[in-house]
């Protein structure tokens, strides 16, 4: 049994609110307000009802959402009615001065005061949580968007009032927690620190609890989901978003309020309350807090703190650990007695799941391997500047050689056999030094050499995160990243793409010395060897590690559905005019025959076809990454549903198919995949279903927020009766009342089992009560376990526990490194290609520039 930081708690303990229903008089006034831009330069945009509730939050000091009460998913966040939840009701004056002075503020200085009358007016109702959920009975359960942040709001107050209790030696160490005003809680008054030497620096973090509030398929009671975070502040404001604020009259809360950057009149960026806040707060005068400067935030003085704005360096690691999840999870099952709780867990079943084959493809198994990719020639283009970069790619490649103990012996600007299908060729290029841009169309002309059928995979020497040189930072400098246009110029010439780390050559100290001790085994270069696994599994090299765990009787086609909604922009970065669907679909096709190797396809929407894999991946590359029109919810989701169905139509009609889909990100564009209803509703390969043909979907949902985070294997025996014992490498699974099964698979990482006691250091103490001696290992990120969440909503003539061992160890035995996947492999395969385009998450590629026609460091 493995249990979670997930509770089901009854109806009876969701406890009452305070509603203000509004009317559509007041949606009618909120849709004239005008737009506004409470940034300097910012874009003017409509008002969220969100600013309006930050705002009321501050004068009032408690948790506010202003939400549309619609029992579907809303497309129009202004839609009517709405309502305003909070949880005690606003003073009067308070509430119609606050209103008043943020829609002037809106208004730039027009007191029109359409809302603050219509919202005083609402009747303010005191209606029990329970009474807005529907579906309960079928388990099925769902209410209005609001109503889940509300319900962890309650849970959150009552969790609040009992400290939590940890063990440090014989006494107990007394963690108080502060809730803020989003409902999380912050252990305000139990900070932790660090400082190093070299640098001279000093960095703090605080424990917060986020609660969310979710359901799970087939379960009449909701689920609550508690996370624990190990949030560091920052020591200075540059680019901060978010500050907690204690302030007078709100001693029990503390203020979350989004900020913003601006120029003061000395040319200064100085921070500032978003959705006009701090003018709100004084209109009802109310002493809005100094804001610290860079020396308070520096030496934690004030009454305001911030979360540092993005991963950056910092003293202080992520994570809070296993140990630290343990003791809450059992101070939440203490202090909820009345009415009881109910702690999420899952048992064990008799899959288990094996890892036979770990390791780079063998050399025996690479020809074979290769016959996958469709050509009878794979070429390794070695592109490096630096010689120990070179040594490195040799010494890997050598590998596949009859004297892999010895570097390959071969010049630049040849092809060199190293077996019947794989070739490789060195190329010496001095662009990839230069400091700034490159026209790499140029500079890669000699590639246009090829003419032959050969699938071609560039294997780069690249600067990871360059760091500039004295003379660079005095100068103001900095060396471009090459890596997204390399990658694009690449591309262009139907060639994917690894890149590896330069390192630096060995000091002669260090190269002396292993010249004399001739017993000893030199290290292997575990970056260039996984660098060059992961550039094979771009080419669509295939071994049969896949065919030895699983059994497919029936040659089925494993697709792999990924889609992603990415922000465009077509003005000045971090803007966004729009959103598009990335939607990437791959097929594994599976074979019997021991002579055919498994192969991967992917979709080429361009030429609407499915093509090899790396192919395909080129295709994909060098184009516009999103699609126009596609979206997540009404015309665009249909029309998202509608493209990929016809590329589903395309692969063979005589094999069945299985699907895997991200929960997450496909469900509003499949309703069938929600948990409101699952089975049910539009599924992938809906158009496909026959009487003879199998179409089998498995969901798989990897969500923070929504898989419960596993705590201890409670039947495992305790080696140290600290340590939470980590789950079995099995198939677990959950059944409802209702009698519905969701699977899991439930994980340690790598890093909590290995790297000696570094590695798993939080599961034998909380950051609260480290000893001294090992006070270095803060810096350290403290992992907790993991767990990925299977589901069925369609098993067609199948097993669902069958299709979800499938899946699971599709994750445990990966295409190309040795541990667990969070996807299985086709849908792996599928992120894989969007996480390598040239524009992941980056600007966007205008279509106009695109041809007519036709990274992630580590692939897995």
């Amino acid at each position: 049994m493995i249990s979670t930081l997930a509770f089901l708690f009854p109806y009876s303990a969701l406890g009452k609110i305070t509603l203000y229903p509004l009317n559509n008089e007041f949606g009618q006034a909120w849709s004239s307000l005008p737009t506004y831009g409470d940034a300097k330069n910012g874009k003017p945009r409509r008002p969220p009802y969100a600013g309006l509730a930050s705002a009321l939050s501050a004068v009032s000091g408690q948790p506010v959402v202003l939400m549309p009460h619609t029992y579907e998913p809303a497309d129009d966040d202004f839609a009517q009615p709405a309502v305003a939840v909070t949880t005690k009701p606003f003073d009067p004056w308070t509430l119609s001065t606050a209103v008043r002075e943020w829609e002037r503020r809106v208004r730039k200085g027009d007191d029109a005061n359409t809302l603050a009358p219509l919202l005083a007016a609402a009747e303010v109702e005191h209606p029990q949580l329970a009474s807005f959920v529907r579906g309960a009975e079928d388990g099925t359960p769902h209410a209005p968007g609001w109503f889940y942040r509300v319900a962890a709001w309650n849970f959150a107050q009552r969790l609040a009032r009992t400290p939590l209790l940890i063990p440090n030696g014989p006494r107990m160490r007394r963690i108080h927690w502060r809730m803020d005003t989003q409902g999380s809680l912050i252990s305000w008054d139990n900070v932790t620190q660090r400082t190093t030497l070299k640098p001279k620096r000093t960095g703090y973090a605080l424990h917060k609890l986020d609660f969310r509030v979710i359901t799970q398929p087939g379960e009449p009671l909701f689920a609550l989901h508690v996370l624990p975070t190990f949030s560091r502040l920052a020591t200075h404001w540059a680019s901060t978003r978010t500050a907690f604020i204690e302030h007078g009259g709100h001693k029990n809360t503390l203020l979350r309020l989004p900020i913003g950057h601006t120029k003061n009149s000395d040319g200064q960026w100085v921070p500032y309350a978003r959705n006009y806040a701090a003018e709100v707060l004084e209109a009802c005068d109310m002493d809005f807090t100094t804001w610290p400067t860079n020396d308070d935030l520096a030496q934690l003085r004030g009454q305001m703190r911030a979360l540092v704005p993005a991963p950056i360096p910092h003293v202080l690691g992520k994570g809070v650990g296993t140990r630290f999840n343990k003791i809450l999870a059992d101070h939440i099952t203490d202090t909820f007695k009345r009415p009881t709780i109910i702690q999420v867990g899952f048992e064990a079943t008799d899959v288990e799941l094996t890892r036979p084959t770990k390791g780079a493809v063998t050399r025996a198994d690479l020809d074979h391997a290769l016959a996958a990719t469709g050509s009878e020639t794979v070429r390794i283009i070695a592109l490096y500047n630096d010689g120990t970069t070179r040594k490195r790619m040799s010494e890997a490649l050598a590998a596949y050689t009859t004297t892999p103990d010895q570097p390959l012996d071969c010049g630049d600007h040849q092809d060199h056999r190293l077996s019947q299908r794989l070739v490789v060729r060195f190329h010496r290029l001095r662009a990839l030094d230069h400091a700034e841009q490159v026209d790499w169309d140029s500079e890669l002309e000699f590639l246009d050499q090829f003419h032959d059928d050969a699938v071609n995979g560039a294997w780069v020497e690249t600067i990871w995160n360059p760091k500039p040189t004295k003379r660079e930072r005095e100068a103001g400098q900095h060396r471009h990243d090459h890596k997204r246009d390399l990658r694009r110029a690449l591309y262009e010439r139907d060639i994917v793409s690894q890149f590896l780390a330069r390192q630096s050559p060995p000091e002669p100290d260090d190269a002396t010395e292993a010249d004399t001790d001739t017993d000893a085994e030199a290290p292997k270069d575990y970056k260039a060897i996984n660098a060059l696994r992961d550039l094979l599994f771009r080419l669509g090299c295939v071994d049969d590690r896949l065919r030895h765990v699983t059994e497919l009787k029936d040659e089925p086609i494993l697709v792999g559905i990924h889609l992603r909604q990415q922000r465009v922009s077509n003005r000045r970065p971090g803007a966004a005019d729009r959103t598009q669907m990335v939607e990437v679909l791959t097929a594994l096709h599976t074979s019997n025959d021991p002579d055919r190797p498994w192969h991967l396809h992917s979709y080429d929407h361009h030429t609407h076809d499915w093509r090899p894999q790396a192919v395909a991946e080129a295709a994909f590359g060098r184009r516009a990454i999103g699609r126009e029109g596609h979206a997540r919810h009404e015309e665009g989701a249909l029309l998202a549903r509608q493209h990929i169905e016809s590329a589903l139509k395309i692969l063979p009609s005589d094999r069945p198919l299985i699907i895997f889909v991200d929960t997450e990100a496909c469900r509003t564009i499949w309703p069938g995949l929600q948990n409101v209803r699952f089975g049910k509703g539009p599924l992938p390969g809906d158009d496909l279903r026959t009487e003879t043909r199998s179409v089998a979907v498995v969901a798989i949902n990897t969500s923070y927020g929504e898989v419960p985070t596993p705590v201890e294997n409670t039947t495992s025996p305790r080696k140290n009766p600290k340590r939470p014992p980590k789950p079995q490498e099995r198939l677990y699974r959950r059944t409802t009342s209702t009698g519905h099964t969701s699977w899991y698979i439930a994980q340690a990482s790598r890093t909590y089992d290995g790297f000696g006691g570094a590695g798993s250091i939080g599961g034998l103490h909380t950051r609260f009560t480290l000893p001294k001696e090992d006070w270095s290992l803060q810096r350290k990120d403290w992992h907790s376990f993991t767990a990925t969440q299977i589901t069925v909503p369609h098993a067609a003539q199948h097993d669902p526990e069958q299709l979800a061992a499938l899946a699971a160890q599709l994750c445990h035995q990966s295409l190309s490194w040795d541990a667990r996947t969070r996807h299985p492999v086709p849908l792996h395969v599928a992120g894989a290609m969007d996480r390598a385009h040239p524009e992941y998450r980056g600007p966007s590629m205008e279509t106009a520039h695109m041809p007519e026609t036709d990274e992630v460091q580590g692939g897995e």
